[in-house]
């Protein structure tokens, strides 16, 4: 596919996810997509079904789709929004390794799965419908992010309604015309402030929720005749103005080829750990020093953390819950560093208050290296010093975060990590046969399973 420079960036998106949505995809991006897809359902059923979630279901109605924490049926918004916000409560879905906190799956998923139940479809509808999400947020992500995060904007919400849109629109089979209304509607819903950052608040898991809701309606929308402007993007009053103020078009323009490493879903990283992505160079770190020379805690007189811009703003400590630890480097360093890993066990206030904690994250200070700066997005680099009690300090620093394309999860890692989540009963399944399932996923003729309870 060509960029057709008389297109507007609407209707070059459009035409993306046409393109996508129409040929077959290759054998790499079909098990790339079904990783992700069951990365989402382990994200998603790690979240806890707490007093908010009834109230967020019970407000959309009943209809086709159910949830995949609860029996009772729920119209396809409601299933869309609710698994759009749970996806990201735990921090454990995956992202976009070459942008700043764009959450791929749970602005994708939710919606596939939504429609999935809703009506008997193809298999390799619904898949590369999720394709296609992944390959729009992609794109105008890499092109707009730094804009996006200097007005406040987190991509999750500012892009992730095109994501959406795009996978609803190969699902419900939109014309191009239609699917360039739809990125117009879209956009009119657009959101998601970084305001949270700084405490942790749990309103950021709306970003996504509302991403989805808001790309769907648009699909559904202008199935029915709603249109959108087809400059949408690139007008005076348009989104890249309002959000943004610039935009790199070569990310959009590039032309997508069916050689699998061209597909943006191989941008996505998984994560084994429950933290902001941006605090996973410092926790491979940590884990190297846990298994080295910097193994025993009480030897450990200072740390000092080096890493990029956005990586190096997770300074705050001490922390007053696990929402906000989960953004804090020293205390997610201090885990690691003590324990091994930074999963479920151990981001618990239990844990964190304990004295060792405390005590190694208080001796933990983060900065800007100016050079991880630079290379970032390319790579999410970082760098430790260790001092020593015993004598010497300990260098350590990674190109590579575990999790990151350059490093990567595998299917079995994510079949591990949700068969440790998962509980032993998943929409009538038990969990092993979850697994199976979505590993027999195929871009072919048959229908995608509902995953009803």
């Amino acid at each position: 596919m060509s960029p057709d420079p008389t297109q507007t960036l609407s209707e070059q998106l459009a035409e993306l996810t046409e393109w996508v949505g129409s040929r077959p995809l290759p054998g790499a991006v079909t098990q790339e997509i079904k990783l992700c897809f069951l990365d989402f359902l382990a994200a998603t059923l790690a979240a806890p079904s707490d007093a908010a979630l009834p109230l967020m279901a019970n407000a959309f109605g009943e209809g086709p789709a159910r949830l995949l924490h609860r029996p009772e049926r729920i119209s396809v918004a409601g299933a869309a929004y609710v698994h759009g916000f749970l996806a990201t409560v735990e921090d454990i879905d995956d992202a976009h390794a070459l942008a700043s906190g764009m959450h791929l799956s749970a602005t994708v998923f939710p919606v596939a799965l939504a429609l999935a139940q809703s009506g008997n479809l193809p298999m390799r509808r619904v898949l590369r419908g999720a394709v296609a999400g992944y390959e729009v947020a992609g794109r105008l992500v890499r092109s707009m992010d730094a804009g996006l995060r200097k007005t406040g904007f987190h991509s999750t919400g500012a892009i992730g309604p095109f994501a959406a849109c795009a996978t609803a629109g190969v699902i419900l089979g939109l014309s191009r015309k239609q699917q360039t209304d739809a990125f117009g509607i879209a956009a009119n819903g657009a959101g998601g402030l970084f305001a949270f950052l700084p405490t942790g608040a749990s309103s950021r898991h709306s970003h996504g929720a509302n991403a989805c809701v808001t790309g769907l309606m648009a699909a559904l929308a202008a199935k029915g005749g709603v249109t959108g402007p087809a400059d949408v993007f690139e007008a005076p009053d348009g989104f890249i103005r309002a959000y943004a103020g610039e935009c790199d078009r070569s990310f959009i323009d590039r032309q997508l080829s069916s050689a699998p490493e061209d597909f943006e879903v191989h941008n996505a990283y998984h994560k084994r750990f429950m933290a902001c992505g941006h605090a996973i160079p410092s926790i491979t770190m940590a884990l190297e020093s846990h298994a080295g020379q910097a193994s025993d805690p009480d030897d450990i007189i200072a740390v000092r953390i080096y890493g990029y811009k956005a990586s190096a703003a997770l300074t705050r400590f001490p922390v007053p819950s696990v929402s906000a630890a989960k953004f804090s480097l020293p205390v997610i360093f201090a885990l690691a560093a003590l324990y091994g890993d930074v999963s479920a066990r151990e981001m618990r206030m239990e844990v964190i208050e304990r004295s060792e904690v405390q005590a190694l994250a208080a001796r933990t200070q983060v900065f800007e290296d100016r050079q991880c700066t630079e290379r970032f997005p390319k790579a999410r680099c970082g760098r430790v010093e260790i001092d020593l009690a015993s004598g010497g300090t300990v260098h350590l620093e990674t190109d590579a975060p575990v999790g990151m394309p350059a490093n990567p999860l595998q299917f079995d890692d994510v079949s591990r990590k949700f068969l440790a989540i998962a509980p032993e009963q998943v929409a009538g399944m038990k969990r092993n046969r979850v697994v199976e399932v979505v590993r027999d996923l195929a871009d072919n003729g048959g229908r995608f399973p509902a995953f009803k309870a």
